[in-house]
């Protein structure tokens, strides 16, 4: 399986990091980077796995480089850029596969079959359905990677009939 996407994660920050490094002639420390973002390094080290997931930096020991997809992310193009590789990165991917053959589910019911695939941010099943939630909420609403219905909690996935 591969990695998950850290839950503590918000497109602001993720562009906010990409602008400090940019500004930094594409690479900078990550203390540094910490002192510039104005983050704990607790609260960083989530935002920058979640730029170099996506696929916007890569880390070499304590130093933090745009990649090319980096350097071309920008305000414009934030949202699609984010949503194109969300789709790659569990737990969206499971969760846009699974959406895509059953239909519209709900969240207990799209949260437990995420779980029966080995995909879970954590091993308490309520817990687990209150952090997936929270992330799809956040990052596939946001992205339109997913449709969500509030009134019957029913999930959908972009580009599912």
């Amino acid at each position: 399986m591969s990695s998950l996407f850290p839950l503590v994660t918000e497109i602001t920050k993720i562009r906010g990091i990409v602008s400090i490094i940019k500004q930094n002639k594409g690479a900078i420390g990550l203390s540094e980077l910490a002192d510039e973002a104005d983050e704990d390094i607790d609260d960083l080290l989530p935002l920058v796995e979640a730029c170099n997931i996506l696929g916007f930096t890569t880390v070499h020991g304590s130093s933090i480089k745009l990649t090319a997809a980096g350097r071309k992310f920008s305000a414009t193009n934030a949202t699609r850029m984010v949503r194109d590789k969300l789709a790659l990165v569990e737990p969206f991917r499971s969760a846009m596969e699974i959406l895509r053959k059953d239909g519209d589910l709900t969240t207990a019911d799209l949260t437990q079959k995420l779980r029966e695939k080995g995909v879970a941010l954590h091993g308490e099943e309520e817990t687990n359905t209150i952090l997936l939630k929270k992330m799809f909420l956040r990052l596939g609403i946001r992205t339109r990677l997913l449709f969500y219905n509030a009134e019957s909690d029913m999930w959908s996935a972009r580009g599912s009939s």
